[in-house]
């Protein structure tokens, strides 16, 4: 009997089949954003904006785009635009700051006003992206783009808010460690809630400690068990914050109003792009025995299903 070979996806990674402008795949990879009027311009691709800086947000992107390098013998400088744009992935929406004519001189800075970022949840978990495209459509050619907007080269910057589980201060825990507190040595989590669920965050202040068994904590840690880890710390996020709202409820439950810029205020963004929710429906769904609507939901804000299916 032959031996079944299973191949696997190692990296992600775009697949350009147009060979014939290979030259250009880089061409924005220099670009820079600035977060904050006074802040600094990073080439960083990553940023986590804590809720309470999300409304100081003055988004700034600086191309860094050479115009004369962009020459290869099937594309002409005059077909190509540099264009920058923001997209909330979880509105689903996308607003195109502007399109520069690469034959034209080239902004140094692209600045993303405040009505925009309004119009897109505020900023925050959203991503910011610079690209070099076709300004027009062309004859079709073995390896060379043709349709109107197809990309050449593009560079995305993720903006997001902390989710609970990035403000949980989590402790690994061996059998010993388990044992010692009186549970089951194969435990895999528990929460301990500290506070603070409604009230406006605060950076470095915990809203819980979590425990987590620490052979389970190494495998999802592990760059090579990312298939696996990412259902798991999904299910794990969802289920975390089941029990933060459990035990926080008698906190907010007579409370007339979410409180700004607090987790509480963050959560039900996240829920509101699953199901519009008002608060007065979340503390109904929090109050049923077992949440079990509630933790549908939060299953949903997490894509377990998506991340299971996947892996």
């Amino acid at each position: 009997m032959s031996k079944m070979i299973t191949w696997r996806k190692s990296a992600s990674k775009d697949v350009r089949p147009f060979f014939g402008t290979a030259t250009l795949e880089n061409s924005v990879d220099a670009a820079e954003i600035r977060l904050f009027g006074d802040g600094d311009y990073s080439a960083e691709a990553n940023f986590l904006v804590e809720p309470a800086d999300a409304p100081n947000l003055a988004i700034t992107v600086k191309p860094n785009v050479e115009p004369a390098t962009l020459v290869t013998d099937s594309i002409k400088k005059s077909d190509l635009v540099l264009a920058v744009s923001v997209l909330q992935p979880f509105l689903k929406k996308t607003v195109v700051i502007g399109q520069f004519p690469i034959s034209k001189a080239l902004p140094e800075e692209v600045e993303i006003g405040g009505d925009v970022l309004e119009e897109l949840g505020g900023g925050a978990n959203a991503v910011v992206e610079v690209a070099l495209c076709l300004a027009k459509k062309l004859t079709k050619k073995p390896g060379s783009p043709f349709l109107l907007g197809h990309w050449l080269s593009k560079k995305s910057f993720s903006l997001r808010v902390p989710k609970p589980v990035e403000v949980f201060n989590v402790i690994p825990m061996s059998d010993k460690d388990w044992e010692a507190m009186g549970w089951p040595a194969k435990t895999m989590y528990s929460v301990d809630y500290i506070g603070g669920f409604n009230e406006p965050a605060v950076k470095d202040r915990q809203l819980a400690n979590v425990r987590v068994h620490s052979d389970v904590h190494r495998k999802l840690t592990l760059e090579s068990s990312q298939r696996l880890a990412k259902p798991i710390e999904a299910s794990l996020a969802a289920e975390i914050t089941a029990q933060i709202i459990a035990s926080s409820l008698p906190e907010w439950q007579d409370s007339d109003e979410v409180v700004p810029l607090s987790p509480l205020s963050a959560f039900m963004k996240r829920l509101d792009a699953v199901q519009k929710t008002s608060f007065t429906e979340l503390k109904n769904l929090a109050m049923q025995p077992g949440m079990p609507k509630l933790k549908a939901f939060l299953h949903a804000t997490e894509q377990t299903v998506r991340f299971i299916k996947e892996g």
